[in-house]
């Protein structure tokens, strides 16, 4: 009788902590609106933490046990990676999928002070983090841009010029439509940056119309 009493808190106990932790991240994650949320998350912790548990009652070493949770959860994080005009969506999704697993697997492996902390850390980084991103992206406007040209390298020069001194660019691309040569692009940057190149693009002669998408 204490023997499976033993083995039913040894069970229970790692796999409420677990369920628990998940459910933190889940919350967290459907405030900001995100996918992978409440259930995904859970589920997440809830499965790395069982399947640590079960290896373990074979013998299985923990070294083997975390490489085959990093393999399982690699799958499931790709597949919420989406690429979209350029920009790669979903990163943070899929790192926090990698960092929610490995808190069920030291959940798993008992070492419960160390998932606490991977828990508070990933939820400072979410949130504490997350609001200095939203206060660097007021200072950067993300705008995309068709441009048709006659071909004439100034204009392509000036966008170069604009896309080389932004935060960042979201691909840049050119095809040719008879005698026009059409050049579509994406920067980050202030708004006044993009102002000024609208601007200059304008008083070019050689530059037919100016699109934003």
């Amino acid at each position: 009788m204490t023997e499976m009493f033993t083995l039913l808190f040894e069970t229970i106990v790692p796999l409420s902590v677990a369920l628990f932790c998940g459910m933190i991240i889940g919350v967290e994650r459907e405030l900001a609106h995100k996918p992978a949320g409440f259930r995904t998350q859970s589920l997440i912790t809830h499965g790395s933490t069982m399947f640590v548990l079960a290896a373990l009652k074979f013998g299985v070493e923990p070294i083997r046990i975390a490489a085959n949770v990093v393999t399982g959860l690699g799958f499931l994080g790709a597949g919420v990676i989406l690429q979209h005009r350029g920009a790669i969506r979903g990163m943070t999704t899929s790192a926090l999928i990698w960092v929610n697993g490995r808190i069920g697997v030291a959940i798993g492996l008992g070492q419960y002070l160390l998932a606490a902390l991977g828990l508070i850390f990933a939820i400072i980084a979410l949130r504490v983090l997350g609001l200095f991103e939203k206060m660097m992206k007021t200072k950067c406007q993300i705008a995309h841009y068709v441009v048709a040209t006659d071909g004439n390298e100034v204009a392509t020069k000036l966008i170069r010029e604009a896309l080389e001194g932004s935060h960042y660019e979201e691909g840049f691309s050119f095809s040719r439509d008879k005698e026009k040569l059409i050049l579509r692009f994406g920067f980050c940057n202030d708004p006044s940056a993009h102002r000024e190149l609208v601007e200059k693009l304008r008083l070019r002669p050689d530059v037919l119309s100016i699109e934003q998408v």
